[in-house]
């Protein structure tokens, strides 16, 4: 059973499938199939790592689960629920945080599971793009933000 995802860029109405990893206008790409990078894992021990190294890595999210609770064995029943499409996103745990003006913020906080996914489709699409971004971009990229937008723009 296969099944088709897909990315659409609305500025310029590119629709790309992840199973193939190509632009539905294009008959081949070097980039490999992204959706099998995802689910590979190494890619979702690597994003298990990282996400691991955060601030609030423990904090549970709608069930008990937290991430110290992983294993190798968990991270391959992930990846092979992903690989057989059975995989879901279970819903998050909403919290509200104070703000300093006194009024307060909605978060969702996922599962342990749905973090790791999450990376991993972040690692993979960034190694893709990144490189296709301009550098006069700043926002949501790594290692750029208001900061180094400020710095390009004062010299």
């Amino acid at each position: 059973m296969t099944r088709e995802c897909e990315v659409v860029q609305l500025c310029k109405r590119k629709k790309i499938n992840l199973v193939t990893g190509r632009l539905k206008s294009e008959k081949s790409n070097d980039k490999g199939k992204i959706y099998q990078r995802i689910w590979n894992e190494d890619t979702l021990k690597t994003s298990y790592t990282k996400i691991s190294k955060n601030k609030g890595a423990n904090t549970r999210g709608i069930s008990e689960e937290t991430l110290d609770g992983y294993s190798l064995r968990t991270i391959s029943k992930v990846s092979l629920s992903l690989k057989d499409h059975s995989f879901q996103f279970k819903p998050v745990r909403r919290i509200e945080i104070p703000k300093t003006n006194g009024s307060k913020r909605k978060l969702g906080i996922p599962s342990p599971r749905d973090k790791i996914v999450q990376q991993a489709m972040v690692t993979v699409l960034e190694e893709i793009y990144e490189k296709k971004f301009s550098n006069k971009s700043h926002g949501f990229r790594p290692k750029r933000g208001v900061h180094t937008a400020i710095k390009e723009v004062t010299g």
